[in-house]
């Protein structure tokens, strides 16, 4: 590895752990943000600190003894598969309030938030120890076959989130449409008040988080895709050359999340400028 990938993997590393564990301490250190979505919200917070604290770490140290290239790319593996499906528990959970918000209340309970984040950390978990361990025990880790396991996850993953994301944006729109026709109506009343600016903040954010996943996983993809094709014909090598630009993304797309609930979640954002406020007003 290059000295520039060094220098960029570490500072995102930082920026990372710091802007996550703001996050998981910011919502768990203030009553009001115990809530229904910021549940989904810490999950992901706590998926993406483990990518920032071992991804690029592990790596430097792997590279350094020169042995641990196979457990490496395991943990990589299991830390930013755990941080897609924890994505995907939160932008389903989303979509549900936009798509349902009058059964949100009554089907989105604690039980259910449990059982949601349970299975977003234990099937990445368990399908990526399973697919590893097959490739040891048959393959010895080399040429293994079942490059298909990953890309299969990694494409369903993509798609789920571009259609609930296309879903979210038509929701909004139809809801925007009626309030504006219900205004209509009511023009004795000089100022109506739209409902539907905390939808948008939240489309919005939505759209930054997996437009930014969109980006990663699509280097995946492709890494996928040219493992799948090449891997019976190089015998063991490794045909994707191109670990100096995809892992920097993928500690970016764990680093950038934050800055989307900080600026887009609107109870976030409020809590964090109270907090910088009050911080700069003891100085």
């Amino acid at each position: 590895m290059e000295t520039w990938f060094w220098i960029l993997g570490w500072v995102l590393s930082f920026l990372t752990i710091i802007g996550n564990g703001f996050t998981i301490f910011l919502v768990c250190s203030r009553r009001n943000l115990r809530t229904k979505p910021n549940a989904f919200i810490v999950s992901l917070a706590v998926a993406d600190f483990f990518v920032g604290l071992i991804v690029i770490p592990s790596l430097f140290f792997c590279d350094i003894a020169k042995f641990c290239d196979g457990p490496q790319r395991f943990i990589r593996l299991l830390f930013s598969s755990t941080s897609a499906a924890n994505l995907c528990g939160l932008v389903l959970e989303r979509l549900f309030a936009i798509v349902h918000p009058l059964k949100y209340i009554t089907f989105i309970t604690r039980r259910r938030i449990t059982q949601a984040i349970f299975f977003s950390w234990a099937l990445p978990v368990g399908y990526t120890t399973l697919r590893h361990t097959l490739c040891i025990v048959l393959f010895q880790n080399k040429a293994c076959p079942f490059v298909w396991l990953i890309i299969i996850p990694q494409f369903l993953i993509c798609v789920v989130l571009i259609l609930c994301f296309v879903s979210m944006i038509f929701h909004v729109c139809r809801h925007d449409q009626s309030a504006r026709t219900l205004a209509k109506q009511l023009r004795f009343n000089h100022q109506v008040s739209f409902k539907t600016h905390r939808e948008k903040s939240a489309v919005i954010m939505m759209g930054i988080v997996i437009g930014v996943f969109l980006v990663c996983y699509g280097m995946y993809l492709r890494c996928g895709f040219v493992l799948l094709f090449q891997t019976t014909k190089t015998s063991g090598s490794w045909p994707c050359k191109d670990e100096n630009y995809k892992i920097p993304i993928l500690v970016l797309n764990s680093a950038i999340n934050p800055l989307a609930y900080a600026f887009f979640k609107r109870d976030i954002k409020k809590e964090f400028k109270r907090l910088v406020g009050a911080v700069f007003y003891r100085k």
